[in-house]
């Protein structure tokens, strides 16, 4: 479960709101967001960052009892976009096993696209909110497509941008804490390279020329996340004669 999405909820600070309105509500996790936390270690579900505010990171990171993902995020070092994780978030995450999955979106992977992009993004935003609340399938189409044409008028990042972050990511964290978290799903602008999983081949083929290995490759498209989930549920049983905690909600 990621602990927020765009927006702050009653117990998380959001990133999104630190990107948009500069707002800090909680200064990152609240008591009752810290059981909840504990109580996803206890149940065995993976507690997601992505979305959540730098403190929000680090008072789930001090929680947590067992490893963290980041589903869909990128290295803030390469692109100032605050999704991405900074260095010491990434090398942190690592070191309690924890995983970061890489976003596929233009913003994520390229400076040069955010910079140009930045002032039409917030009505790419409404565009898209707009489209996905449409019920009639070939309405949505439609309007999806209308998006996608807006957001190709500035340039995609790259399959090199994405190459470049993996490897960023894997110099702070190591080959056993990255992987692959595309949101293509959730995105209007992808690398044009590998726009579907049926591109695959062509990452694969840029990671071996990088001197990545057929082993090294299983860990980012999946093995590294396997382990997470073993390493989830591993805990939950050593936590499973725990009580469920109870805690009253106070907004």
């Amino acid at each position: 479960m990621t602990l927020t999405h765009f927006n702050t909820n009653d117990w998380a600070d959001s990133q999104g709101d630190f990107t948009e309105a500069k707002v800090k509500k909680h200064n990152g996790l609240t008591p009752f967001g810290k059981d909840v936390v504990r109580e996803m270690n206890r149940l065995g579900m993976m507690v997601d960052i992505s979305h959540v505010a730098d403190k929000t990171f680090y008072d789930a990171l001090a929680v947590s009892s067992a490893p963290m993902i980041a589903s869909h995020s990128s290295c803030r070092a390469l692109t100032s976009f605050t999704r991405n994780m900074t260095d010491d978030m990434i090398r942190a995450l690592a070191e309690k096993g924890g995983v970061i999955n890489i976003n596929f979106g233009c913003s994520f992977l390229s400076q040069r696209y955010y910079d140009e992009n930045k002032a039409g993004e917030a009505k790419l935003k409404e565009q898209y909110a707009a489209a996905m609340k449409l019920t009639d399938p070939a309405a949505k189409d439609t309007a999806l497509a209308a998006v996608k044409k807006d957001a190709d008028k500035v340039a995609p990042a790259t399959l090199a941008d994405l190459v470049a972050h993996i490897d960023h990511a894997v110099k702070i964290a190591g080959i056993d804490h990255v992987g692959i978290g595309t949101d293509f799903d959730g995105l209007s602008c992808v690398p044009r390279e590998v726009s579907s999983y049926n591109k695959f081949p062509v990452l694969t083929r840029a990671l071996l020329e990088k001197g990545y290995s057929a082993e090294d490759i299983k860990k980012i498209y999946g093995g590294n996340m396997l382990r997470v989930m073993r390493a989830v549920a591993k805990r939950a049983d050593e936590l499973k004669s725990e009580p469920a905690i109870e805690t009253a909600y106070k907004p």
